[in-house]
């Protein structure tokens, strides 16, 4: 008997039974304008491995919602996983077929994208909470900040993105700054050319200003000390289907402390989430010391603001993937060596532990990835890096298990053609 179960183990273990370069072949032949479905040929590993755990009861409101797929807003906030919007893109194309964008930075740092936008810029620099200081940084912890005048972004909407938006109308477009003063501090002009002179209302104080928008925009700034603090497209009076990327490459856990606390709480209040992804743990797990009283009262804490400001948000835990680390080897060697970090494990613990003391969803990427063929079959699938991160194909396979597993709380199997 133990060795039958020890077969049984190793077969899902090493991923026997799923094909996952056919997986990897059907994700990119995927169209990038949705609806779209989960990759068929993942059928049977999406439904046969773990999924999304619950700790206490979900409301029926949300469970409405995830049924309707109508008004369904949803934040992830998280590390480079999350960064490169690979997962948030591709839950927007199996969610919706229309949607809007929400909360988007005012430029993205290097090596950090939003599929759906192309921005070009003149004289900014971007400031990242992760590597820079600045005294209120506000919701997702990007600036964006003129080096000197004249300096310009230009924002563009892709194609599809402006099919799903049905954005042959002006779009509700929410500027978020500081200035200096009372005066005249940005120029923003449509494609429509329309023109628009924003003033500030208080000097030194993050604020926004809401236009009806036709893209692309051209915004300009008046003064060099002027800080863009993002972009919210959406009107939040309006029915809206959003899932938002607020990810940051390097981000620990604790990295929503350097943002303002008055001001996320403010901002979190008036631009409401449904559904919070919170996907931190691979940084914290490769720094050299890890300290689980102080990680669970950090993330306890971004855990407690959130509900603090909205009881009905749910929150849902990513474990990171396998925390790898490279290891000194003998330089004839061609490729490098990888071993899992020492702190991987007790990261993970901690989240498990966080996610049944604060009640919360949580979904084990590690275990997934495990149970669908393991990390060294993911690699030679064209799935995942040998390092610790994935291939965009492998993140969007996680994106097709979480829109499954999403699917299967509201009581109703997804479909899988």
């Amino acid at each position: 008997m133990k060795k039958l179960c020890f077969l049984l183990v190793c077969g899902v273990a090493f991923g026997a039974s799923y094909p996952l370069k056919d997986i990897a072949r059907d994700i990119a032949s995927s169209p990038n304008i949705g609806p779209i479905h989960t990759a068929k040929s993942a059928k049977k590993l999406l439904e046969s491995t773990q999924g999304i755990r619950t700790f206490a009861p979900l409301p029926s409101e949300f469970i409405q919602k995830l049924k309707d797929k109508k008004d369904l807003r949803i934040r992830i906030f998280g590390d480079s996983h999350i960064a490169a919007d690979f997962i948030p893109h591709r839950l927007r194309l199996l969610l919706f077929k229309h949607y809007t964008l929400g909360l988007l930075y005012p430029l993205y740092p290097s090596y950090h994208q939003h599929i759906a936008l192309t921005y070009e810029s003149h004289n900014f620099e971007v400031l990242n909470s992760r590597i820079h200081e600045l005294d209120e940084f506000p919701l997702g912890g990007v600036v964006a900040k003129p080096t000197e005048l004249p300096a310009s972004i230009a924002l563009h909407i892709a194609d599809s993105a402006q099919k799903a938006m049905k954005s042959s109308q002006p779009i509700h477009t929410q500027i978020i700054f500081k200035s200096p003063n009372k005066q005249g501090v940005l120029v923003v002009e449509d494609a429509k050319n329309e023109r628009f002179i924003i003033n500030a209302k208080r000097p030194f104080v993050w604020q926004s200003v809401s236009l009806k928008l036709s893209y692309p925009v051209h915004i300009s700034a008046l003064h060099e000390k002027l800080l863009l603090g993002g972009l919210v497209l959406g009107d939040d009076t309006q029915e809206q289907n959003i899932v938002e990327n607020l990810g940051i490459n390097g981000a620990r856990s604790d990295l929503w402390k350097k943002w303002d606390k008055q001001l996320f709480m403010k901002q979190m209040q008036n631009l409401r989430a449904d559904l919070v992804i919170l996907c931190y743990g691979s940084n914290d797990a490769l720094h050299d010391t890890f300290n689980q009283k102080n990680f669970l009262k950090n993330y306890g804490e971004l855990i407690d603001s959130i509900r603090a400001i909205n009881h009905n948000t749910q929150i849902l835990l990513l474990t990171p993937p396998p925390v790898v680390q490279k290891v000194q080897s003998n330089k004839r060697r061609k490729k490098p060596l990888y071993q899992e970090a020492k702190n991987a494990k007790h990261v993970k613990d901690a989240i498990y532990m966080l996610a049944q003391q604060k009640g919360v969803m949580l979904f084990d990427m590690e275990e997934f990835i495990k149970q669908s063929g393991g990390k060294k079959s993911w690699e030679e699938a064209g799935l995942a890096k040998s390092d610790v991160h994935l291939l965009p194909h492998g993140y969007k396979l996680v994106a097709d298990k979480l829109y499954f597993e999403l699917m299967r709380l509201k009581g109703q199997n997804p479909k899988t053609p």
